[in-house]
């Protein structure tokens, strides 16, 4: 039986990579570039959980980047906001100012039966830190998270934090939410949905008849949807593979992470294949606007907001209905 691992001494294209490592899972985390993590994969069935696209190769970016033309893939840390905005004179940058930056980090603890990193970065724009420590213990196919934004100013801080795994899809994947309400993020994105607000996960189609959600359409109907999913009932979501029974699944508190994004390309975006399931404390995208709706996160000056997030890789199921902490799913 493999204990618990962690490396630092390989070299991903130059950069460092820190390496967690049990007999269920290796997760590959690249601290100098957003502490982006480039691979998740489920080793009993060697599958690899996080789409890479095919096209680019991650490297070293300036604070400032543009996102999409830099969407490697993998897993990112967003925050404070998602599209660039201007707030009380602050220029925040594409999808926030931490997903391009170096992160410091320590390791915490390494022992055989379990391991902790702890990383850490500081806002280029905003007054705020971000800290993160990633745990993986023997024999479980679940990452740990423990999260605290702290807001280093006297002022209020406005923000939207999101979870970014891009997975990788195919035909007999299958995406389940727990019951929700969800929302239109842009029509003219949206190829799928023909409704501007519906419950999770059938609605009337964009040109007619009725769309089930769950179903991921093949990279040949170059579609793509993008939707947020509010008033969650649970906080969990979920990506299964149908054929070979494994799946990937995030646990929230949905107190702090409100809604559920959901941006898809079905080959429909820039010809890319990925779905993003995407905890967020805001929405929609446009930060200005979240905070008119009383729909964005807030922390008063000086203090600091923690929670804990699990990344679960489980296999024995084709549909998921519940995902509690330490991996216990329940489902079909």
């Amino acid at each position: 039986m493999k204990p618990v691992t962690i490396d630092t001494k390989w070299r991903y294209h130059g950069m460092e990579t820190i390496i967690l490592e049990n007999n269920c899972l290796k997760a590959v985390i690249l601290p100098e570039l957003g502490a982006k993590m480039l691979h998740l994969i489920h080793k009993p069935s060697d599958t690899e959980m996080l789409w890479r696209n095919p096209h680019l190769t991650p490297h070293p970016l300036p604070c400032g980047s543009g996102y999409d033309d830099n969407f490697f893939g993998g897993w990112d840390e967003l925050f404070p906001n998602d599209e660039p905005a201007m707030i009380d004179g602050k220029e925040y940058p594409d999808h926030g100012e931490l997903w391009c930056q170096p992160w410091k980090y320590m390791i915490e603890e390494r022992t055989d039966t379990h391991a902790t990193v702890h990383l850490w970065c500081f806002g280029s724009v905003s007054a705020a830190r971000m800290d993160k420590w990633i745990t993986v213990n023997a024999d479980r196919p679940v990452l740990k998270f423990r999260h605290k934004v702290t807001n280093l100013s006297d002022r209020p801080l406005d923000f939207l934090w999101k979870l970014h795994p891009a997975l990788a899809i195919s035909p007999n994947h299958r995406i389940d939410l727990p019951p929700c309400t969800m929302l239109r993020g842009d029509e003219e994105f949206s190829d799928l949905a023909g409704e501007e607000q519906f419950l999770w996960p059938t609605c009337r189609g964009k040109h007619g008849g009725t769309v089930d959600l769950r179903k991921v359409p093949p990279p040949e109907s170059c579609s793509k949807e993008f939707l947020y999913g509010i008033d969650l009932t649970d906080g969990w979501c979920a990506m299964t593979d149908t054929a070979r029974k494994v799946g990937f699944g995030l646990v929230f508190p949905k107190d702090i992470f409100t809604s559920v994004w959901l941006f898809s390309s079905y080959g429909g975006w820039r010809e890319n294949y990925v779905a993003i399931l995407e905890p967020c404390t805001a929405y929609p995208f446009d930060l200005q606007e979240a905070i008119s709706n009383g729909t964005c996160a807030h922390l008063e000056g000086h203090s600091e907001l923690e929670c804990d997030i699990e990344a679960v890789l489980y296999e024995g199921f084709t549909s998921v209905s519940g995902i509690k902490k330490g991996g216990n799913i329940t489902g079909e």
